[in-house]
């Protein structure tokens, strides 16, 4: 059974194509998955999906590129969701520095706030990072995040380590079976398995065989399959290391 720890609701899908959507990741056989929030539509559609089907998850958060979303009502329509068994980290959150529309001081003031909602509400933080990869790593340790995952981890072995000596994890998309991925690979062939994840971001990052197409989590299984040849291991032990690790990530302490 694959687990597929970073899929987005499909929010402009309707709800015999989301049943669809699920049914092929079924018969791929992945069996849990982590329905993440970005924004106000899509933290709600998260919640309604995770309640609605069997092995499904939900996180709850603002992305740094949709910061307009952090308000007050938003901050606590989290924290009435975080009391949800089925709502199982907050995120994503997190520094952006490609896109340049949006100020880093107001991307940080929003990261931290919800660092500090995740610790008091001890839940994970599902962490985006992109070109800003020491500067997503100071915050979290300026806020003492206690458990944090580097979702869709982009960054080479030797930002990595410094991940993985907090304590963090590193979740590989899509991206890691791209042939140009080589420092990404190299962090996914060196790193400690016990601190890895597998996800889709879908429906974003297609793996290589479908790159450039929609992406559905029924395609878990080719980054898994891709992480197991890079570590020199069959797939069937890279699933159980992830769903282990997930459970071990995502468990609700309260």
């Amino acid at each position: 059974m694959w687990i597929d720890t970073h899929c987005h609701p499909f929010v402009n899908a309707s709800l015999a194509e989301q049943e669809a959507i699920l049914a092929r990741a079924r018969e791929a056989g992945v069996g849990q998955m982590i329905v993440v929030g970005f924004d106000k539509v899509a933290n709600r559609e998260a919640v309604r999906m995770a309640e609605a089907h069997e092995g499904l998850w939900a996180a709850v958060g603002v992305h740094p590129c949709e910061c307009a979303a952090w308000t007050d009502e938003e901050e606590v329509f989290i924290r009435e969701a975080a009391k949800n068994p089925k709502v199982v980290a907050l995120g994503e959150m997190g520094m952006d520095f490609y896109h340049k529309d949006f100020p880093k001081d107001v991307q940080e003031a929003t990261f931290r706030r919800q660092i500090r909602l995740a610790n008091e509400l001890d839940l994970p933080c599902i962490v985006h990072s992109r070109e800003a990869a020491e500067d997503t790593l100071r915050i979290l340790l300026d806020e003492g995040a206690k458990r944090a995952v580097f979702h869709c981890y982009s960054y080479d072995y030797e930002f990595g380590k410094k991940v993985w000596a907090a304590g963090y994890y590193t979740s590989f998309s899509g991206v890691l079976t791209y042939p140009n991925a080589k420092p990404i690979q190299e962090a996914a062939a060196k790193g400690p398995l016990d601190l890895m994840l597998i996800e889709t971001d879908c429906p974003w990052l297609a793996p290589q065989s479908i790159r450039g197409k929609p992406n559905e989590m029924a395609f878990v299984g080719e980054v898994g399959k891709k992480l197991a040849e890079l570590r020199g291991v069959d797939s069937e032990e890279i699933q159980e290391i992830c769903l282990r690790n997930a459970n071990r990530l995502f468990v609700k302490n309260t």
